[in-house]
């Protein structure tokens, strides 16, 4: 208080207050005038990360927060700063990833009218893709519902959150007493009486299957998860659309990636009797088999996406949502990798008789050139450390990324959650910052690379090891492959991208690359370009590799 008793405190001062009772001292932005004054003599103990782009910068908060498990700190313009970074936090929301976007908003008085950066109905705009956002309606409660805000985006399920602050509340006097943040832990815990029927219904089945979601690698379950499978000698299946590791891709029980088509989910299921699906919906759909004809189309009366007759499925999720449309005939909500956790204990263990191979051996890719994708996939493989983290995003390659590439039980695992490109550029940057011990590698293709090619920048200016290896195979063949020889000749102009040199764009933002076409060149960059001080790229020109896999 200042000797007349008025204020001095501002509520910029008490919400930089509230940011360190909360850890959020690493802020991902790309300012805009509306926050500047916010950022006024901006404090020593915070981390600035500036992105190019707001879709760029919500994609690093992503993989940041991925990272430490605890919600990000987002600062951005509200209006078009938002608009811009949609599709990133449509994927963060996808992925259950807790993050704060603030967003900054013009002047209170200036907002009867139509000013510049003007945000009309701020808070409605990022829905629905934000689990919830809010204004405050007066400038001194900002630190308040900052403090809200964090509670409700670490709650399961996880999500971004919203708050939209207008230029002139930072400088308003604070609130008489300074924002103190309360604890507000989980204390969710599973059910013992579903934990027995599941219990009982997985002991008493002859051919279990497990189907793991990335909810078990969120709550950090994966090796009881092993354990659990190991128990039962039960078939592991990752989910469709796996958007994280949750199960070792080189432990004999994996089963693979379900495929996101409801048929094929059914022909890789069916053959067994009792089927968990733990920390996943069931299931995450991309497509039908009838789409994939090129024929007329009769009028659709074809029955909606069912599962298996005579398999039943349980289902554990911590997101109501999920299991209020689940397709499985039980579902429980509860948080996954708890409920991995507590169920080991309640399954003894049964002879391990090693299954069946669901597919014949794949042989080893040979040289050529040009390179094939699944000899890079190899060689990458052969190079990779141990603990290395991927951050995937191969529309067109992913079937030979995982068969080339079975990732190990200290491998994370990371894609986009929710189909909108751009994640793995971007969330492979945040996660480097949260961890810069080890090596982050994206494996991406250069057009799903422009959408957050900014990415580059940021890793460069903080000398982030990340390596970034593109299969370039000059255009959207996941867009090809849907038409037919004759549709994709007249429609080449949508899915061409032939002139793209991402060695070229990397160097303009200020890191090293290299544009590879041969198999002597390819194994020497791999090696040098996955121990290297700081982000290296490499641009490898790839065939086309036809029509592609589920």
């Amino acid at each position: 208080m200042t000797a007349d008793g008025i204020n001095s405190r501002t509520v910029r001062d008490d919400t930089l207050d509230v940011f360190r009772q909360l850890g959020m001292t690493t802020v991902f932005s790309n300012p805009s005038h509306t926050e500047m004054k916010l950022f006024e003599a901006w404090p020593d103990d915070f981390r600035f990360i500036l992105g190019l782009q707001e879709a760029t910068v919500v994609g690093m908060a992503d993989g940041y927060a991925q990272a430490t498990g605890k919600p990000a700190l987002v600062i951005i313009n509200g209006g078009p700063g938002v608009g811009n970074a949609m599709g990133s936090i449509y994927t963060a929301a996808s992925a259950h990833t807790p993050m704060v976007v603030l967003g900054g908003l013009q002047a209170r008085k200036l907002q009867l009218g139509a000013p510049f950066l003007d945000a009309p109905e701020a808070t409605s705009l990022p829905r629905p893709y934000v689990k919830w956002s809010a204004e405050a309606a007066r400038p001194q409660d900002v630190p308040a519902l900052i403090e809200k805000a964090y509670h409700i985006a670490k709650q399961a399920p996880a999500g971004p959150v919203y708050i939209g602050v207008p230029e002139d509340d930072w400088v308003r006097p604070a609130a008489s007493r300074p924002h103190r943040v309360r604890t507000v832990e989980s204390a969710v815990v599973p059910d013992p009486a579903v934990l027995a029927t599941v219990a009982e219904a997985l002991n008493s089945a002859e051919r279990p299957a497990i189907v793991a979601g990335p909810g078990v690698e969120i709550g950090g379950a994966r090796r009881d998860l092993v354990k659990l499978a190991e128990r039962l000698n039960a078939r592991v299946y990752g989910s469709p659309v796996w958007p994280r590791g949750s199960f070792p891709e080189n432990h004999p029980l994996f089963g693979g990636v379900l495929p996101p088509m409801p048929e094929l989910i059914n022909q890789r299921l069916e053959g067994h009797d009792v089927v968990i699906v733990l920390g996943s919906p069931t299931f995450t759909l991309f497509t039908t088999l009838d789409l994939f004809s090129n024929a007329p189309a009769p009028l659709d009366g074809s029955d909606a996406p069912a599962l298996p007759e005579g398999t039943a499925f349980y289902h554990v999720t911590d997101d109501p949502e999920a299991a209020a449309w689940s397709m499985a005939g039980t579902a429980f909500v509860s948080p996954p990798a708890r409920f991995v956790r507590d169920l080991v204990p309640l399954l003894p263990q049964r002879r391990r008789v090693p299954l069946p191979a669901l597919n014949e051996p794949i042989p080893a890719p040979q040289p050529s050139e040009p390179l094939s994708q699944a000899y890079l996939f190899h060689l990458l493989s052969q190079e990779l450390p141990a603990d290395a983290q991927l951050f995937e995003e191969l529309p067109i390659a992913r079937a030979d990324f995982h068969e080339q590439i079975p990732l190990g039980p200290d491998n994370g695992y990371f894609a986009t959650a929710s189909g909108a490109l751009g994640f793995p550029f971007a969330g492979a940057v945040g996660y480097a910052v949260a961890r810069p011990d080890q090596r982050t590698v994206v494996v991406m293709g250069e057009g799903s690379a422009q959408y957050t090619l900014h990415a580059l920048w940021t890793a460069a200016q903080h000398n982030l090891p990340v390596t970034f290896v593109i299969p370039n195979n000059s255009g959207y063949l996941s867009l090809k492959y849907y038409l037919d020889d004759t549709s994709q000749q007249a429609w080449q102009v949508g899915w061409d991208l032939s002139g793209v040199d991402m060695a070229q764009l990397a160097r303009g933002f200020g890191c090293r690359a290299e544009r590879i076409e041969s198999p002597e060149h390819l194994r020497a960059s791999l090696k040098d370009a996955l121990t290297a001080d700081g982000p290296v790229l490499l641009d490898v020109v790839v065939d086309d590799p036809g029509l592609f896999r589920l």
